[in-house]
């Protein structure tokens, strides 16, 4: 070969200074675009959380409406034996409840279960130990945070505060 072909084909060739900086950039690109997928991961997540949505907590019965609109006592809900009784829910932030409308054996499957938040709807998605699935709304102030929690129950809208 020609001194020319040689001298050629020598400055084709990139020198490791070039490759060291390329490697470096593209390391850091992926490292920075991995960094941005977790976080934004993290605050979708955090977002759509029961804790964030301020659910975790227990409520009681507040107030009951019939199918017709209109206010009634809780003790014709409960069945008026029961008019001292008062009902509760507890929202855990792992994804279970306990839910006492009335008294019973906790090992009936009608007092707890796991849920779901939709964050979009402001719907609890609740699913008790019997495998029955019951929505429950999520009423909030204008501020933002929770007023009450609507239960259908027997025909009942019941409030939880």
């Amino acid at each position: 070969m020609s001194k020319k072909k040689k001298r050629k084909n020598k400055k084709s060739l990139p020198s490791k200074k070039k490759k060291s900086y390329k490697s470096l950039i593209i390391t850091l690109a992926v490292v920075l675009i991995l960094g941005a997928v977790i976080a934004v991961s993290c605050i979708i997540t955090y977002n759509s959380s029961p804790e964030s949505a301020g659910i975790v907590k227990t409520f009681t019965c507040s107030k009951a409406y019939n199918a017709s609109g209109d206010e009634v006592e809780l003790g014709e809900v409960y069945n008026l034996r029961y008019d001292n009784y008062q009902g509760s829910m507890t929202l855990n932030n792992d994804y279970t409840f306990t839910f006492w409308m009335t008294p019973g054996a906790k090992d009936d499957g009608l007092h707890g279960g796991s849920y779901t938040y939709d964050k979009d709807k402001d719907i609890i998605n609740a699913t008790f130990g019997n495998g029955e699935k019951v929505k429950f709304k999520v009423a909030r102030n204008p501020d933002g945070q929770v007023n009450h929690i609507e239960i259908p129950y027997q025909g009942y809208k019941v409030y939880m505060s």
